[in-house]
């Protein structure tokens, strides 16, 4: 876990490792320099340096390498139950 304490009203908080790579990997930026990580108590937004979570993230990154191979098949999925309802209702909209 990643202990970080908030800038705002002082409260320790733990960040999940696993949740913040995954977080980091869907975000458009290659090399992000930092997460920005809610506080659960005053949900003031704290920026939390990546290479202070490095360590922490290099432990874990066979478990977010998993999480984010099953959320892209997912994507895939939904994307392709989505195209075959548009093509039924395309094909419904041709027979009348």
């Amino acid at each position: 876990m990643i202990h970080h304490t908030c800038f705002k009203c002082k409260r320790h908080f733990e960040l999940d490792p696993v949740f913040v790579g995954f977080e980091l990997s869907k975000l458009k930026k290659k090399n992000p320099s930092h997460y920005q990580a809610p506080c659960p108590a005053c949900r003031a937004i704290n920026k939390v340096s990546v290479k202070a979570m490095q360590p922490d993230l290099d432990e874990v990154s066979d478990e977010i390498q998993q999480m984010v191979v099953e959320y892209q098949e997912r994507l895939a999925e939904e994307k392709a139950q989505k195209k075959a309802a548009a093509a039924e209702k395309k094909k419904e909209a041709a027979k009348k």
